[in-house]
């Protein structure tokens, strides 16, 4: 099985049409992205509406008034009013000054997120003051001071810093759309092994080689060629492009790994059927850009919205999930939803694995 994995591999590297779709292409795209787009959002950052329910608590409004102007766009309302702003997005929050502050948000992208790490910043000092309190009552006035000149609450970075937009969107769907276009590969690789389709696969099926052996080695082979080429595009996006994955950027692998796998089943499932070559073709890349759209490729707002209308499509789209994924590690640094995505993209890529199998490995032809 080794020397059939090995052959295959160099099989794969000299199909250079294969080569540039799932290599060249997502590479200048990621330029075009960059070109376009790719710091200017931050560098256009807008106030985020919010809205502030009073209740009391003087030193949490105070801390809000501080940052509205700068971080934020306030506005006092009370609850009822505040519900339906944010029902209608005029706000993309509520903060409820109680005598422990809360925030409610209505999604979780960027400014949300944001929102969020704002009322934790606001919680993480007041507990330390009162820490201070109890132990040194007479540093307390220092520490107090010192936290009021911590004004610069968000630096407007470029996308090369650790401050994320919602141009990211498209950078993330990217790495999905390549590792999906794995499938390309798989096609072939499946077509090499249809009798009815191709003269190499005749002659291949009357090989005293395993059936299991020659799908394995074809999968492996597909899959280690596409897992490097992603490979090469983080980095390039990384390296080149000054992208920031993250501080947990390993975590990323995983995802890049299974997605490729996702891409790579998806193909030969495809490829085991009688259809055409040119129509099983269009099929992957049709239905991979369509995944990649509603993922956010084309349109950064548009995975959003499709969780707003319809939740269960980004739970069964693996461009979604792939892209989730990133966000969770890039920038929300959400192990909940890290998590969820890694287990909806298991159960896809075991299930499209397991169909590509059994779709290939009971071939039969009365005739070739």
């Amino acid at each position: 099985m080794g020397r059939l994995y090995r052959y295959n591999v160099l099989q794969i590297l000299r199909n250079r049409a294969d080569l540039f779709w799932t290599l060249v292409f997502p590479i200048i795209m990621a330029t075009l992205f960059y070109i376009t787009f790719g710091s200017s959002q931050i560098e256009n950052m807008k106030l985020i509406p919010a809205a502030v329910v009073e209740g009391g608590n003087q030193i949490f409004e105070a801390f809000l008034d501080g940052l509205d102007g700068e971080v934020l766009a306030l506005s006092r309302m009370d609850d009822k009013a505040a519900q339906k702003a944010l029902k209608d997005g005029k706000v993309n929050g509520i903060f409820y000054s109680e005598g422990d502050p809360s925030l409610a948000v209505a999604g979780t992208q960027i400014n949300e997120s944001i929102l969020e790490m704002l009322l934790n910043g606001y919680r993480q000092n007041q507990g330390l003051a009162e820490m201070i309190g109890a132990k040194n009552p007479l540093g307390l006035i220092k520490a107090s001071k010192q936290m009021a000149e911590q004004t610069d609450f968000i630096e407007a970075v470029d996308a090369g810093g650790s401050t994320q937009d919602s141009a990211l969107d498209s950078f993330f769907s990217l790495v999905a759309m390549t590792c999906l276009f794995g499938a390309l590969m798989g096609v072939e690789s499946a077509i090499k092994l249809r009798a009815d389709q191709s003269a190499l696969a005749a002659r291949r099926s009357v090989t005293p080689t395993q059936r299991f052996r020659l799908i394995a080695s074809e999968m492996l082979a597909v899959f280690t060629v596409q897992f490097a080429n992603i490979c090469i595009l983080l980095l390039y996006l990384h390296f080149g492009l000054g992208i920031g994955m993250g501080r947990r950027w390993p975590l990323l692998l995983p995802v890049c790994a299974l997605g490729t796998l996702c891409g790579v089943a998806a193909g030969f499932f495809l490829g085991g059927t009688r259809l055409k070559e040119g129509i099983k073709i269009g099929l992957v890349i049709a239905g991979t850009l369509f995944l990649c759209f509603l993922s956010g490729m084309m349109y950064s707002g548009m995975k959003a919205e499709v969780e707003r209308f319809a939740p269960i499509v980004n739970r069964l789209s693996p461009a979604a999930l792939i892209a989730d994924a990133f966000y969770s590690v890039s920038v929300y640094e959400n192990s909940y939803r890290y998590g969820r995505s890694l287990i909806l993209l298991a159960l896809i890529t075991i299930l499209l694995t397991a169909a590509a199998y059994l779709r290939m490995r009971r071939e039969r032809y009365d005739s070739i």
